[in-house]
Parts: C-alpha cells; structure tokens; sequence
C-alpha cells in the first residue's frame, strides 16, 4: 500500500508541475528542476524502501509534493487557481501513511505554504493570473477527484487490512486459550494421576511388587513407550532392575539386567544424583541402546533418592523424538520422590520383618535344643532346622550358629 501511495504521490507531482506549464504555456527554471527532481526522487526511493527506511522515504515524498504544489499556484499567479486542491491530500496521506503527529506537522506546513502564497499574491511578487477556465483546468479537477479516490481506497484498504490482523490476533488469543485450556487439563490429569500413584504405592511393603506397581501405572497413565525401574544394590554399587513393563520388562528381569554406575542415562542419573532428559537418543553420544527396545527415541532417567543417598532409578523411554518434555520431567521427579519414601518404608519393613523371623527361628531352635537329652542331639537339632529354614547351602554356617547356641544354653543350665 505505501509503494502505491509513493508512486500516486509522485505522479501527482510530475502532473502539477505539467499542468502549471500548461496553464501559462512558459517553462521556468524551477518547474524544470522539479519535473527532473522527482524522477530523481523515483530512483532513491526505491534506494531507501529497500533499506527500511518509509517513514522517511514517506515524509521526503510529502515535502517534495508539497514544493511542486506551492510552484503550479505560484505559477497560475493566484491563490484562487484550482491547483489549491492538491493541498488536502498532504495531510491526509501524511496521517494515513505515518501517524497522526505527521499529519499535524504537514497541516502546520501546508497552512504556512497558503499564507506564504497569499502574502505573495497581495504584495504582487506573483506572474499575472492564467485564465482559470479552460481544458487544464478541467485536468485539474478530474486529477484531483482522482487523486481523492486513491485515497479513500488506500484508506478502505488500510482499514480492512487492520480488521484483517485483528481478526488474526483474535484467532490467535483463541488458539492460545484454547491450547493453555488443554494444557491445564493435561497438567490436572498428570497430577491426579501422581497423587494416584503415590496413593497406590504407599500401601506396598514389598519392594519388588513395589517396582511392578510402579512401572505399570507410569506407563498406562502417560501412554509411555517403555518404563523400568532399577534399585541400587549396596554391596556392588550396581543398578539391578526391579520391574518393567511388556516382554522386554520381562526379559530384562529374567536375565537380571544390571547396569554399573555412570553408564548410560541409568548409570549417569544414579552417579549424579540428577535427572538426565535427552529429547532425542540420536543425538546423544553418551546414550546406550537396548536391543530389546529398538524404538526408543527419547528418554528420561530420574533418580530415586533421599537427599543425597541413591535408592535407585526411574526410567522411562518414548518412541518419537522430542515426545519427552520438562512437564514430563517434572512428573516423574514427582513420582520418583513418592516411590523413595515408599521403597525406604518396604525395605524397613521387610528388614524388620527379616530380624522378627530370625528372633522367632532362634527362639524356636531353643527350646528344641533344651529338651534335648545330649549336646550331638542339640546339634543335629539346629543344623536341621537352620538347614531347612536357610537351605543346604548355608550348612557351614548353620553349624557353627548351632554350636554357638548349645554352648550357650549348655552354659545357662550350669
């Protein structure tokens, strides 16, 4: 639209400048130098468009209109002369094309140009009057009206062209409301379903039926392409897998899939103690494959620990690039806090119920060995039971607790 404007403006004042020349049928200087000047003005302005510069290029046009309008009335030798009509579309191109200040500025400049006119007209330093009926004239009038035309459809143009991008904006504020609506429910949903998952696993007591809860609710409640869950073995450091879900999981857990600390996301995650999200396997170097889940494009590790000890690891894997996100990190690291605090619970538990069975098999082994009559019938007692009890392999170690427990009641009944 200003490209049209710009053009329109500076045929109007090849047009003035000519039509002076044909109202008084004499070439002076001036009208040369600006019939000249504006062709000039034609080729630095493309100049100036190109490096961004309308407003300028739109104000230099405007001030060059306004000279050549000033040089036809000067010309016609009166401030009556028809050519006055050229004045108004100063300011409203001035106010269409930049912003209201310029069209203040150029009704200032333009009014100036009148009085200036009319001062010189009254004091005679204008050229005699040209008749002001005849075919130029006419010229004039329908140049105006056309002129005037351009504007309005400039204007018109300008407007719909606003009501166009409001429009858009508006689509846009609706399709961002939209989208936050959706993400909210998301989120909600995600939520709900970490409070679930808490809920569920803080009933659990046995760490691997813990390990299977866990995976299985992560994976049917996110739709995840894979999720697997290691505990930290204490004595060897290594991460050994707990649960996962579908064959794979399964397989894993036959084969006691175990992975050393710093190795991989799972290893990196447990040595740093930090969640480890890569949004595309491909482009991490430091990312294993499984042959055993061949889709695998994005991942996410997350820590199980409580403060600075190291339970284990969550880790869970999508089949499309960038379908983990921080939202998703966030979630897990959620979880992952939850299934700490439960898994310590079920290990203390299980500790505790591991010291309760040893108090009530020793407890058991004593009162066989007092009612037995001899000290090799005493052993023979508690190697059988602790051999039952612990299996056959633990045999050596069964008869040296049993000849530690006959030495002790054998002491207590002398």
């Amino acid at each position: 639209m200003i490209l049209l404007a710009q053009f329109v403006i500076l045929a109007l004042i090849l047009l003035t400048s000519i039509t002076a020349v044909f109202s008084t049928n004499n070439i002076n200087t001036t009208t040369l130098v600006i019939t000249l000047g504006s062709l000039v003005l034609n080729l630095l302005f493309r100049f100036f468009m190109k490096r961004g510069w309308v407003s300028v290029t739109t104000a230099i046009l405007l001030i060059a209109y306004l000279i050549a309008i000033n040089n036809s009335v000067s010309i016609g030798g009166t401030i009556n002369s028809l050519t006055v009509i050229f004045y108004p579309p100063v300011i409203i191109i001035a106010t269409l094309l930049m912003n209201r200040r310029a069209g203040f500025i150029f009704f200032i400049l333009t009014a100036l140009s009148i009085a200036a006119i009319m001062w010189a007209e009254v004091n005679g330093h204008l050229p005699p009057a040209a008749p002001t009926i005849n075919i130029t004239t006419v010229i004039v009038m329908i140049t105006g009206l056309a002129f005037t035309l351009v504007l309005l459809y400039l204007a018109s143009q300008g407007t719909d062209d606003a009501l166009k991008r409001a429009h858009d904006k508006e689509q846009e504020v609706r399709e961002l409301a939209n989208s936050l609506e959706t993400k909210v429910q998301e989120r909600t949903k995600a939520l709900s379903t970490s409070a679930e998952v808490g809920r569920r696993i803080s009933t659990v007591l046995d760490p691997n039926r813990l390990a299977f809860e866990v995976v299985e609710q992560i994976k049917n409640a996110f739709n995840y392409y894979h999720a697997h869950i290691y505990f930290k073995n204490e004595m060897t450091g290594e991460l050994v897998i707990a649960g996962g879900t579908g064959d794979a999981g399964k397989a894993l857990l036959a084969r006691g899939h175990k992975i050393s600390k710093g190795k991989g996301l799972v290893g990196r995650a447990a040595e740093t103690n930090t969640l480890i999200l890569v949004s595309d396997t491909t482009a991490d170097s430091t990312w294993l494959p499984n042959e055993l889940l061949p889709e695998t494009k994005s991942e996410i590790a997350v820590p199980i620990s409580i403060g600075s000890e190291v339970l284990g690891v969550l880790d869970v894997q999508q089949n499309k690039q960038n379908s983990l996100t921080q939202e998703d990190a966030d979630l897990l690291q959620t979880i992952s806090y939850q299934v700490a605090v439960a898994l310590r619970n079920a290990q203390a538990y299980s500790q505790t119920q591991q010291v309760a069975e040893r108090e009530t098999l020793i407890n058991e082994i004593g009162r066989r060995i007092q009612t037995s009559a001899t000290v090799e019938q005493a052993l023979q007692v508690t190697v059988r039971e602790l051999g039952l009890a612990l299996g056959a392999k633990k045999l050596a170690c069964c008869s040296q607790l049993a000849r530690e427990q006959v030495e002790r009641i054998s002491y207590d009944r002398t």
